[in-house]
């Protein structure tokens, strides 16, 4: 669950777990030990609207979704909207023995319930069936439909956050998505050039510089420009979205063992060193290049607020290894917060009941900390300029 963030210096650099960015979020407002809602109220002018987009509904995604907002117990922190199928969700329901509470169905997100968990019917599902654990091309159009639904309502300010399901990488792809994940197609959608992924957990923030490329092609990818637009990427993040003031980042290395001074790799020494030189000469707290190897295996990361790795398995193997169910994969750089579970369909237990809805609760948490924080830096960032002809005067 949500703890509040410590008060020392040293141990508030580690990353919290995710919906603990400051002391007095609303995601702590979550009662540990009834696993409910605390008794205190939120208004409603101060509940945000989160978007959850069903993904493929024979994967995990409605599972870990009907679980995490069962009893409707996140309504003190958030309106929770979820974007798919009112009858999807309902034979999961049946199928997984959550009938004892009711989801409100919504036409648009216009005319929600903030006293339930809503649910915005996406395409025409009167005769939608299920196959837990099957690949279906089916389930990967209704995937791409409840994503665009969602997505063009959190480019119309309608949902203050996005938190997505796990996808089918290969059904959903058509004419209209020909993207290797969600991200970049968010990308693509809010007319970004470029982001972050940001993998984060209680103990851990890791960011990628090279993302969903293929490990041949990953070399001719880490460039200079690359990395420092990555650091740029993570650096504002903390500071913006995670409120860290003064944030200390880890950069890794590219081969092993960090090149051994240039007898295993160049690369340390002419790309990514020069880049870390720059930062510090700007006096940002960067350093490295660390062995990656070496670096989690002394659990070096604890003295850092993150963690910038050149490749996709090099970040993402050790954050998976040390906070899987907990880990919430962020998407940093972008003008909206959106937010996912960082695991994937798992159909092979799809539809069992056993699915671990942790990652997805934490996802949920993470949007709404995220994007509190956010408007709350936003605004400070404002007053801060409007101040500053009196000051000069």
């Amino acid at each position: 669950m949500p703890q509040q963030r410590e008060q020392n210096r040293e141990r508030d650099r580690r990353p919290q777990r995710e919906g603990s960015i400051r002391e007095n979020n609303f995601a702590s407002s979550f009662d540990a030990e009834n696993n409910g809602p605390a008794a205190e109220s939120v208004g409603r002018e101060d509940r945000l609207v989160i978007g959850i987009s069903l993904g493929d509904y024979n994967g995990i995604g409605p599972e870990v979704i009907l679980k995490a907002l069962q009893y409707n117990r996140l309504q003190k922190i958030c309106t929770p909207v979820i974007y798919g199928s009112m009858r999807v969700l309902n034979r999961y329901r049946n199928l997984l023995n959550l009938k004892d509470w009711n989801l409100n169905s919504a036409p648009t997100v216009g005319q929600i319930s903030h006293k339930l968990t809503n649910v915005i019917t996406c395409w025409p599902d009167q005769n939608q069936d299920i196959n837990p654990g099957q690949v279906t091309p089916e389930a990967g159009q209704a995937a791409f439909v409840c994503l665009q639904r969602a997505v063009d309502d959190l480019k119309e300010g309608k949902i203050d956050a996005l938190v997505t399901a796990p996808i089918n990488k290969y059904n959903i792809q058509s004419e209209e998505f020909k993207f290797p994940g969600h991200t970049e197609y968010l990308a693509q959608e809010f007319g970004v050039a470029d982001n972050l992924m940001f993998l984060v957990s209680n103990t851990l923030r890791v960011g990628v510089v090279t993302g969903h490329v293929p490990l041949g092609r990953v070399r001719q990818n880490v460039t200079k420009e690359k990395i420092a637009q990555k650091l740029t990427f993570m650096m504002w993040s903390l500071k913006q979205d995670f409120g860290i003031e003064k944030p200390k980042i880890a950069v890794l290395g590219l081969n092993p063992h960090a090149g051994e001074e240039g007898l295993l790799g160049n690369e340390e020494q002419e790309v990514i060193r020069p880049v870390i030189n720059e930062w510090r000469n700007k006096g940002q707290l960067v350093f490295g290049p660390y062995p990656a190897d070496g670096f989690f295996g002394t659990r070096s990361y604890l003295k850092f607020d993150a963690v910038l790795a050149m490749y996709h398995d090099q970040g993402l193997i050790p954050f998976k290894t040390i906070a899987f169910e907990e880990g919430v994969n962020f998407t940093a750089g972008m003008p909206a917060v959106r937010t996912s579970p960082d695991h994937g369909t798992a159909y092979d237990i799809a539809g069992k009941g056993i699915a671990d809805e942790t990652s997805m609760l934490q996802a949920i948490y993470t949007a709404v900390d995220v994007a509190r924080q956010r408007k709350e830096y936003m605004e400070l960032e404002a007053n801060a300029l409007k101040k500053q002809p009196a000051e000069k005067q």
